[in-house]
């Protein structure tokens, strides 16, 4: 399962990178915003200093017309970019349009195993299920992201499932395990997978140290 990263924030995206932990990018309206007013110009920047990786951008847009307008605009911002459209009705007519004039797409706000499987005909190079938001609204999340993949696993696709909406470090032991081709989360949760265990992880290591120093000063003794 590869791990993509949902920040605009460079300071972020270099540290996770040096950590090898990023295989793409994710932002939205909201989180493109945060680094300045001109959301092109943040996704163009973002395309250009991590080249050989996909960075996904979200049109604001909600009729067709609209939408590929906008959506062409944001593919221009690098060739590795792809972009994201709302799994609706007008959402769906643009990602067919989008697929036949070479723009790769997402398929973001998922909720239903339909919703992926109609997308995924329809062309979408992703499909973000928002398994997280799910839960919240008294789905169960993991059961439609399970779904999902089986039916991919058995239909000629050409759609990787990319599950959204990661809050807890298990989570992603738990998207993989039910058939996540990429997970996205937020730098912070990244963190919280060494961070949260840490008060146990220094004990371990205060014992080792211990125990070193210990037996270091018993061999230095051993000598005289």
């Amino acid at each position: 399962m590869k791990l993509f990263a949902d920040t605009a924030d460079l300071r972020e995206l270099t540290d996770l990178e040096e950590m090898g932990l990023l295989a793409g990018i994710t932002t939205n309206p909201s989180i493109a915003s945060k680094e300045g007013p001109d959301v092109i110009a943040t996704i163009t920047a973002l395309a250009n200093r991590f080249p050989t990786i996909p960075v996904l951008a979200q049109v604001v847009a909600v009729q067709k017309e609209e939408i590929l307008e906008e959506a062409k605009k944001i593919g221009n911002a690098g060739e590795n970019v792809a972009v994201k459209i709302p799994a609706t009705l007008e959402g769906v007519k643009a990602i067919r349009t989008l697929k036949e004039l070479g723009i790769k797409t997402c398929a973001t706000t998922v909720l239903t195993s339909a919703q992926a499987m109609l997308c995924a005909h329809a062309g979408a190079s992703y499909v973000a299920p928002y398994t997280g938001q799910n839960d919240c609204i008294g789905y169960h999340g993991l059961d439609t992201l399970r779904e999902i993949a089986n039916v991919f696993a058995n239909a000629d696709y050409h759609t990787e499932i990319l599950a959204a909406s990661i809050e807890k470090p298990q989570e992603f032991v738990d998207y993989a395990l039910n058939g996540a081709d990429i997970t996205t989360a937020p730098y912070h949760v990244f963190v919280d997978v060494f961070r949260m265990p840490m008060p146990l992880t220094q004990h371990y290591i205060d014992n080792f140290y211990a125990d070193w120093t210990a037996n270091k000063a018993y061999l230095k003794e051993s000598r005289r």
